[in-house]
């Protein structure tokens, strides 16, 4: 059992640990699949103590888990905007900055890719894309019909799944473009006249 009482405190040195943790985990990675890795191996290769780190994680297993969810969480911190001149505020995607932190943290993200099939890495980074495709789309069409909520679903599905397709294939063919660059060519694919509804103002440039 987890005995730390507020998984979010904002102890430096708590956070310290984890940080620690976490490139250790990244590192073994690099050369090791997560059912290769060990808990020892970790708290070795971070200079923490098998006490310390049950201190702050169930197991591997809970420990390898969010480390990820922290990552996409950090991720989505980072790159959201918030936007007040609507009725309703909502919150876009800056892509330059996407693409930023994408290579500011590429080790974890190539390690992580790399190891897609037992961390679904890939889909928790889909899904809350989504969610936040979604709840633009839903305040800026409050009066859609049914009909409408249909094509809205999918839009976001799409949009949600093509923008990151494209970050997972940079990641892939080793970030050989500039953040720029690619803030740039998402931003373009997204403005294609394809879709019923003008969403494209989900996505900020830069």
């Amino acid at each position: 059992m987890v005995r730390e009482s507020n998984p979010e405190t904002t102890d430096p040195r708590v956070q310290r640990t984890k940080q620690q943790l976490r490139r250790a985990l990244v590192e073994l990675l690099k050369t090791a699949t997560t059912k290769e890795i060990s808990i020892q191996a970790i708290t070795k290769n971070a200079q923490i103590t098998r006490g310390t780190f049950y201190l702050h994680y169930e197991d591997k297993t809970d420990f390898i888990q969010k480390a990820v969810q922290d990552l996409i969480r950090d991720l989505y911190q980072t790159v959201t905007i918030q936007n007040d001149k609507m009725a309703q505020p909502y919150q876009q995607i800056n892509l330059l900055a996407l693409f930023e932190y994408v290579e500011r943290r590429q080790d974890a993200f190539k390690v992580f890719h790399k190891n897609d099939t037992s961390l679904a890495f890939k889909q928790q980074l889909t899904t809350e894309m989504r969610r936040l495709i979604e709840a633009y789309l839903n305040n800026l069409f409050q009066e859609a019909t049914q009909s409408d909520q249909i094509e809205l679903s999918i839009t976001a599905d799409y949009l949600a799944g093509a923008s990151l397709v494209l970050v997972f294939k940079w990641i892939e063919d080793g970030l050989v473009y500039s953040p720029r660059y690619m803030a740039k060519m998402l931003y373009q694919l997204v403005q294609m006249p394809n879709m019923a509804f003008n969403v494209a103002g989900f996505f900020v440039e830069a």
